[in-house]
């Protein structure tokens, strides 16, 4: 099966996306799973055109007869609704006439909003896209397993939480303990955080209020966690990150990016790298020319192969790509920065091919400069406190004037 991970897709790089996905869909013409995995939207923002464009991509696999899996992610929700909620109505509808069901040349759609137990390929698969609170189910739930008691012990902490999101967090491990009871050996595609967990590589950690599931299960040998949502692709223990598609910001930087073929036969999983606009930060001390940037992109790509030394995965990587450098965005970490001066900094040539140039102030212990800020809370353990952090600054500078302010805030999902 071909796995897609989190194309936030916008009129922007729509047709480099669709280039990249119809050129790995053609050099693999006998995957039958084309396995797409939410965040179809990018930053909340409803590109419809965009998304529209996607949807095509989706028909014409249906005709070649694929099967497709499409779930939802978190940034695929407005309100209640999800963003191929027509589409996933129409194709219930088709689906079950007979007309669809006489023709073996068609394939199949599946939208999934909710969590989906199937089996793809004779692997027994969890499907657990971002769903609604209200749309999950009462779950009551005595686990045999010592380790998944443990799990859902620690749970129940969160069941009565007055934060929406921790008692959330409850149900999701709740839920997923009770199906890896059942299923020792269940794989596992998500979209939520891991609580507490600080990745090799990654800069941010999340907790129960970010919505995550417990920290544990990456230490049950028997299930595979597999997931984008996080943008950089990694290995650990037995959690899969398969980042995403594109590079969404400038703090993606130095991040390679794949589709995944995952042989469920022989559990290999093979990387196919996409360059659709690599972001690349470097330092140098002389002009940068072709052949230095060259090779720190060689670096690079050989780093982000480290990541995934888990032992637990098979992970093999298809050849690499010949750099174009017209895609690349280059920042160039300088002393000072003076764009009078850039030809000192960069040859000529190879600044005319880039997309685009940047100069950045080089701050070697960024670590210890940021460390050196106070923050109004002492349990900065998550993304969400962070939240915390910024509605206390905004309360306090606007005061009467706050309430108005939430409300764009929480319409941008930034509270």
């Amino acid at each position: 099966m071909l796995l897609i991970w989190d194309i936030h897709i916008n009129t922007r790089y729509q047709d480099k996306i669709l280039w990249w996905l119809r050129d790995v869909f053609s050099t693999y013409p006998d995957e039958k799973t084309i396995v797409f995995f939410w965040d179809y939207v990018y930053h909340f923002a409803y590109d419809r055109n965009a998304l529209l464009q996607l949807y095509k991509l989706f028909l014409e696999l249906f005709e070649q007869g694929k099967d497709v899996y499409i779930l939802a992610g978190n940034h695929d929700r407005l309100g209640n609704s999800f963003v191929f909620e027509e589409a996933q109505k129409a194709f219930n509808i088709i689906q079950s006439s007979e007309f669809i069901k006489q023709d073996s040349e068609w394939g199949k759609i599946q939208f999934i909003t909710k969590p989906t137990i199937t089996t793809i390929e004779g692997e027994d698969i969890l499907l657990l896209p971002f769903f609604l609170p209200e749309e999950h189910e009462t779950i009551t739930y005595n686990p045999k397993n010592e380790r998944l008691k443990a799990i859902s012990d620690f749970s129940t902490v969160l069941e009565k939480s007055t934060h929406k999101h921790e008692a959330f967090s409850w149900y999701i491990n709740t839920f997923l303990a009770e199906q890896i009871d059942k299923n020792p050996n269940l794989t596992i595609f998500h979209h939520y955080y891991i609580n507490g967990t600080s990745f090799p590589w990654q800069k941010s950690k999340f907790n129960y209020k970010d919505i995550a599931l417990n920290d544990q299960f990456l230490d049950i040998p028997s299930i595979k966690l597999i997931s984008g949502h996080l943008h950089q692709p990694f290995t650990h223990t037995n959690y899969l990150c398969l980042g995403s598609v594109r590079s969404t910001s400038s703090l993606e930087t130095n991040q390679n990016k794949y589709v995944f073929q995952y042989d469920t036969t022989n559990k290999k999983v093979t990387a196919l790298p996409l360059m659709i606009n690599p972001q690349v930060t470097i330092r140098s001390t002389w002009a940068v020319s072709t052949d230095i940037l060259l090779t720190e992109l060689q670096t690079i790509n050989e780093t982000n192969k480290w990541y995934f030394s888990s032992p637990a995965w098979n992970i093999q990587f298809k050849e690499d790509l010949q750099p174009n450098l017209t895609n690349i965005s280059l920042t160039l970490n300088v002393e000072h920065i003076d764009y009078d001066k850039i030809d000192e900094l960069i040859e000529p040539d190879l600044r005319t091919a880039c997309k685009d140039i940047r100069l950045k102030k080089d701050i070697e212990n960024m670590d210890n400069l940021l460390n050196s800020f106070k923050v109004s809370s002492d349990d900065l353990n998550g993304f969400s406190d962070r939240k915390n952090i910024l509605q206390e600054y905004m309360q306090k500078k606007f005061g009467n004037d706050y309430p108005k302010y939430e409300k764009v805030l929480k319409e941008l999902k930034l509270l």
